[in-house]
């Protein structure tokens, strides 16, 4: 265990003891009896290094890692415990929480559970479900906005939909051993709210299943109350996996009750903007996205659970928040009174972006409270892709002490790895099929591209490099140098070059792409333009980061893997254009191309076609609501060397954007062609490209010919 673990596992002890003295632990429950029925998996030697660990902390001294390790594997989960819910009861938890087992708590609880269901996703490609979601009015289903954001599109209450090719339902059973389900379909969703991370979701025959009541009480009235957290908990792969099966016995996914203490707000970033949520301590996991938090001495629901860190702090939006936002409440959710503050709320604006049509709509609350200044954001991201950022300054009460949970762990909407020192990146090489193939010239280059500080305006990355169009914040042009040799791609055998090994990301993370910090900002698109409004643009890699991925050594390919994530090389493309495995086609053009040519080293231009006339998306960016035109034609040309010497094959890529929500409607089918130079350079209208190009045009040549009329081309343009 690492002392950063020890340390965590310190502040967590010290944040859940009665009224935060770690000295009253003991005197109301001995060491001995924390002790006493440790779980079936529990050794003896982790049962004497937890109860060692128990009392040195009672005295005030340091941990050992050993110390922590038992503490960890044996007093935590008695302290925090996971509970079954099996045939809509459960077992009654032993202290600190033995009063669940018995009176109003218990039956509050039982009352809830039958009302609590997994958000089912039966066509995703990779998630049996998004997270957890509960009744709160006649049909009506309330989730969180990341979890409907799987298979919902849209924002607000206007113009929402399902995705393509996706559907949803709620399974109210999914308990530990019990094979049947109780399963109702979402026929449509109904908000998606634009401030807090929450959902509506309509649900088809809802009738037998009693809506919860939602709190109106002021958290901070609440605080230190007891409350349990109801959800569908999922296996963490980033956390200790053995412990998480030990205590779990090897089943997630199922229904859980997860007893706690509320605790104190805090503020927080989410999707982008800041809100004050209400933390809790309970047990939650990834799949507990959506939970309700309920106050076991009212029955009532007190917040929606959004958001948790393990051994740090969870984070849950507020009820009273949603009681205070008159369109919640006219959606006919079931809260317990109703909220007559006047005034405005934070959220007025991000509803007047929302809703255009009706100005943003009925707003009736007083302004929520704002985040205190910090001078840094601690960050990370949780499962179901959802960014959250902790403000040093603002969360009091935090398991570390130090004011504020502490970033360790990163899920989902991460990063991917890249060093960002720039020194030895070298671009695209010009001579490196063994022959000059120089770079595009740009006409008024001086008036249309960004500039580094030395007034270059080549961004050099491992093996290529990028022209940035500084008004439209796309990459204009692009030119990579790929080798496809074994020994290039794996230069290190044993190393992991699979896409998790190389960018550090797990299978159902999604990319969050950085920014390039040798230019401006405002001349980029930054990820949050892509990652709002998730399901109308994939980030779409001008420069695949397959064809780059390849060097010398493995950090060589690892440094190239990552700086294709640069939002410099980035453009809004749909799915079924960018996407291979959906067929589409800007790789598998190439791949046909490389066939033909029989060629393992390459060189690559590639960009997308701007024009004046392009259509508008309205997104958001760092800065707030951005107009967009999106490209509707993108260009890549695929150079490669012959006995006969260069071969040049240019083509034009048409993207269909008639199903995307644009200003106004584009109907142009989507196809594939090969182009001449000349003809592609008068469509670019900027780009001229170098004589060596021209002359090695294979457009009416035999070799293109044979690719023009391949049925996979002939199957793309059609």
């Amino acid at each position: 265990m690492t002392e950063d673990k020890t340390a965590q596992v310190t502040g967590f002890m010290k944040w859940i003891a009665p009224a935060g003295d770690l000295e009253s632990m003991p005197a109301e429950r001995s060491v001995t009896q924390a002790a006493a029925a440790p779980p079936p998996w529990a050794t003896d030697e982790e049962v004497e290094r937890a109860t060692q660990g128990l009392a040195r902390l009672a005295a005030g001294e340091p941990l050992e890692p050993a110390h922590a390790a038992g503490i960890e594997a044996i007093i935590l989960p008695q302290e925090r415990p996971v509970v079954d819910v099996v045939d809509g009861s459960y077992e009654a938890p032993g202290a600190p929480f033995g009063g669940l087992g018995a009176g109003a708590a218990r039956k509050f609880i039982e009352d809830a559970i039958p009302s609590i269901g997994r958000i089912e996703l039966p066509d995703h490609p990779s998630l049996p479900y998004g997270g957890t979601g509960f009744v709160v009015g006649e049909n009506l289903l309330m989730t969180n906005r990341h979890v409907a954001e799987l298979f919902a599109l849209g924002l607000g209450r206007e113009e929402l939909s399902f995705r393509s090719g996706q559907r949803a339902a709620v399974d109210f059973v999914r308990e530990r051993d019990r094979p049947d389900t109780r399963q109702f379909s979402v026929a449509g969703v109904v908000m998606v709210h634009p401030y807090w991370d929450m959902a509506l979701l309509a649900t088809e025959g809802l009738g037998g299943v009693d809506p919860l009541r939602l709190s109106v009480a002021d958290p901070g009235d609440l605080r230190e109350r007891t409350v349990v957290v109801i959800g569908y908990p999922a296996l963490d792969q980033r956390s200790d996996v053995d412990l998480q099966n030990r205590i779990f016995r090897g089943v997630f996914n199922v229904k859980r009750m997860q007893p706690g203490l509320l605790r104190d707000r805090a503020d927080i970033d989410s999707f982008g903007h800041a809100v004050s949520a209400v933390t809790h301590d309970s047990s939650t996991l990834g799949g507990n996205s959506g939970s309700a938090v309920i106050d076991v001495e009212t029955g009532t629901v007190v917040a929606l659970h959004f958001a948790g860190i393990y051994l740090k702090a969870n984070y849950a939006v507020p009820s009273r928040e949603l009681a205070r936002d008159r369109r919640v409440v006219e959606a006919g959710v079931n809260f317990e009174a109703e909220v007559t503050e006047a005034g405005s709320l934070a959220s007025d604006r991000f509803w007047r972006d929302a809703d255009p049509s009706r100005g943003g709509g009925e707003a009736a609350a007083v302004a929520a409270p704002q985040p205190a200044a910090a001078p840094e954001a601690l960050s990370w991201s949780i499962p179901l892709e959802l960014t959250v950022q902790i403000r040093g300054a603002a969360a009091a009460s935090s398991p570390d002490g130090a004011g504020a949970p502490v970033a360790g762990v990163t899920e989902a909407l991460a990063e991917p790895f890249h060093d960002d020192d720039f020194s030895t990146r070298r671009g695209y090489d010009a001579g490196f099929l063994g022959t000059e193939v120089r770079l595009p010239r740009v006409r008024d280059g001086e008036q249309v591209l960004s500039r580094l500080d030395d007034g270059s305006p080549e961004l050099r990355y491992e093996h290529f490099s990028v022209l940035l169009h500084k008004r439209r914040r796309l990459a204009l042009l692009t030119a990579s140098n790929v080798d496809a040799a074994p020994a290039r791609k794996r230069p290190e055998p044993g190393r992991d070059y699979s896409r998790k090994g190389l960018t550090g990301l797990g299978d159902n993370d999604q990319e969050k792409w950085f920014t390039d910090p040798r230019v401006p900002a405002i001349h980029q698109l930054p990820d949050r333009f892509f990652t709002k409004d998730r399901g109308s643009f994939d980030k779409g890699h001008i420069v695949r980061r397959e064809d780059v991925a390849w060097g010398r050594t493995y950090d060589e390919v690892r440094r190239a893997n990552g700086d294709t994530f640069h939002v410099t090389n980035c453009s809004p493309q749909i799915a079924r254009f960018n996407r291979s495995n959906l067929k589409g086609v800007w790789g598998q053009l190439e791949n046909l191309v490389l066939a033909q040519a029989k060629s393992e080293r390459y060189c690559l231009f590639a960009g997308p076609v701007l024009r004046d006339d392009d259509p508008i998306f309205r997104g958001i960016d760092d800065d707030g609501t951005v107009r967009v035109p999106i490209p509707r034609q993108f260009w890549k040309i695929v150079v490669a060397r012959s006995d006969e010497g260069l071969g040049t094959f240019a083509f034009i890529l048409d993207q269909d954007l008639s199903d995307t929500s644009l200003e106004f409607a584009v109907d142009e089918l989507w196809r594939t062609r090969m182009i001449s130079l000349p003809e592609l350079e008068q469509l670019t209208q900027l780009i001229e490209f170098p004589p060596e190009l021209h002359a090695s045009d294979q457009i009416g040549t035999p070799h293109g010919e044979a690719i023009l009329g391949h049925p996979a081309v002939e199957a793309f343009a059609g």
